[in-house]
């Protein structure tokens, strides 16, 4: 396939540089969906898979464990779809992702070759129009590219279509998404699997690394798009997929807790005590500020929370159902009910713990930032209303609590490769992969720091010219140094030293490092990389 490169760097600027808002579906992945047309009931399963894929896995290890194995239902499951023979699902993926006509068709011939290969080791195996079979296809595709590891065994697949196969069969809403529907979520996870195994493969012949970075790059952001998974938390080992960190049945209710410091992470400074008598913690759902009898939680971003809420559903009860609900018991439940622009999302209640019984006074505010395009929810927990009102007079007055999202840094914790992009104030905090919502994946940004002082900084920086592709590289290397709020490098630019603030900030699964080059306010927002 001609100008694979060009299509790749184009599917990177499709997916990346999008708004992945929850209230919108206009873009990347989920334009696609959406001018397909899928039912409610599709949207349904797809909101849930993500969550499922995991459970499932994890039934599948302790059937191994107990010597038992899931039923396989062959031609039964109801991932099997009847296929329409005059269905064009790959011109509508293409048509979606493709800049202009040449693009299109490029695509579309990628489509199709890889769906002709997957079909011809498919058929054999009875699995052919089985979507379990196009999702073991697209997980292992991704998961391998991404960790740049050998091809899964035949055991690893295989255990991995049971247990998809189990998870569709055991979905209840699946008995209710039409042929059409399956059809198209089959083609386009084949689809989506062909693009970076197109660029790695070429990558692999070439022996290029630049290439084989990108190619890990869409590998890992197309898996986030589509099933929300983490990239960096899953990964085959021996004959199963295995998620970091997951949850086993033997494991405790404290384990489970969200007041429990994120761990394995190699961060050590936790708290943060502010000048204003805050002191922060960094808990594994949320920030906790506490400054005298008074407690704040800065839940971080989640996109599962924002994609799952309904048009039909308030923000209020959305959110208030997931961060409030759960620990209290509540009455004379308020709404803001100020008019004013842009809208305050408040509520209030008297509450009383599930578990303690101590009475107190709660709120929630929900916060959206710059058209970030997600929530940012913050619950207090308050004596009562008075004392909570003499802190916070009005509800926009919690909204500055959210900078209290922040870590000193220290020599220890900033050992090691940390990647991403420039990112301002609107970076998207799903994940500690998901970060400035991918916005600058085209320029990757790394910086490697060793436990001896030294550092390198190298920027890779790719662009299109007339169908080809251009790549760029600045490197930087010296000796650096940290004290808490600062980071100093020398031998920087034009061979100067440069002084950048940094800090940690707390996600989801880990720790960001946003480091500012104050020589031209330059910020980087980076993730560590395994």
């Amino acid at each position: 396939m001609k100008n694979r490169n060009y299509l790749i760097f184009t599917i990177l600027f499709v997916l990346m540089t999008v708004n992945l808002k929850a209230q919108n579906a206009d873009s990347g992945y989920g334009q696609v969906y959406q001018k397909f047309g899928v039912s409610q009931s599709t949207v349904n399963v797809q909101n849930k898979t993500s969550s499922q894929i995991q459970k499932a896995i994890l039934q599948l290890a302790k059937n191994k464990n107990s010597g038992s194995r899931p039923k396989s239902n062959s031609q039964k499951s109801v991932a099997f779809f009847t296929p329409n023979s005059t269905a064009d699902n790959f011109k509508i993926i293409a048509d979606s992702v493709g800049q202009d006509a040449e693009q299109r068709t490029l695509f579309k011939q990628l489509f199709v070759g890889t769906k002709q290969g997957f079909e011809a080791e498919m058929t054999p195996k009875g699995r052919k129009n089985n979507l379990a079979a196009a999702m073991t296809f697209f997980i292992a595709t991704t998961v391998t590219i991404y960790n740049d590891d050998p091809e899964p065994s035949e055991e690893a697949t295989e255990n991995l279509f049971q247990a998809l196969s189990a998870m569709y069969d055991e979905t209840p809403e699946m008995a209710n998404v039409p042929n059409k529907d399956k059809q198209f979520l089959h083609d386009s996870l084949v689809a989506f699997s062909a693009i970076p195994l197109a660029f790695y493969s070429e990558a692999k012949d070439k022996k290029d690394a630049e290439m084989l970075k990108l190619a890990k790059v869409v590998a890992g952001a197309l898996l986030l798009e589509i099933l929300k998974i983490n990239p960096n938390d899953v990964r085959f080992e021996g004959n199963i997929l295995k998620f970091k960190n997951a949850q086993t049945t033997n494991q405790t209710a404290q384990n489970n807790s969200a007041n429990q410091p994120p761990a394995n992470y190699g961060i050590t400074k936790y708290t943060t005590t502010f000048d204003d008598g805050w002191v922060a913690t960094a808990l594994n759902d949320y920030v906790q500020l506490q400054r005298n009898n008074v407690e704040l939680r800065l839940f971080y971003p989640n996109k599962e929370w924002d994609d799952s809420r309904l048009n039909t559903v308030e923000p209020n009860d959305h959110f208030w159902a997931k961060t409030v609900a759960p620990q209290f018991n509540v009455s004379n439940v308020q709404k803001w009910s100020g008019v004013q622009y842009p809208i305050i999302y408040f509520q209030q209640a008297d509450a009383v713990d599930k578990q303690t019984g101590k009475r107190s006074f709660v709120t929630m505010k929900i916060v959206y930032v710059n058209n970030q395009g997600y929530a940012n929810v913050i619950v207090t927990v308050s004596p009562n209303r008075a004392v909570y009102e003499q802190q916070f007079p009005h509800p926009n007055d919690l909204d500055k609590m959210l900078n209290a999202n922040r870590f000193a840094v220290t020599a220890q914790n900033i050992v090691g490769t940390w990647s991403g992009g420039v990112g301002g104030g609107g970076v998207e905090y799903y994940n500690a992969y998901g970060y400035a919502g991918m916005s600058a994946i085209s320029t990757t940004d790394e910086f490697i720091f060793n436990d001896n002082g030294t550092y390198q900084q190298t920027n890779n920086s790719a662009s299109i010219n007339n169908g080809g592709t251009r790549f760029a590289k600045i490197q930087y290397n010296g000796k650096f140094s940290v004290n808490a709020w600062d980071l100093i490098a020398n031998n920087h630019y034009n061979g100067a030293t440069t002084k950048f603030t940094c800090q940690l900030v707390a996600v989801r699964g880990g720790f960001l490092l946003v480091v500012t080059d104050t020589r031209i306010d330059k910020r980087y927002t980076l993730f560590k990389k395994r």
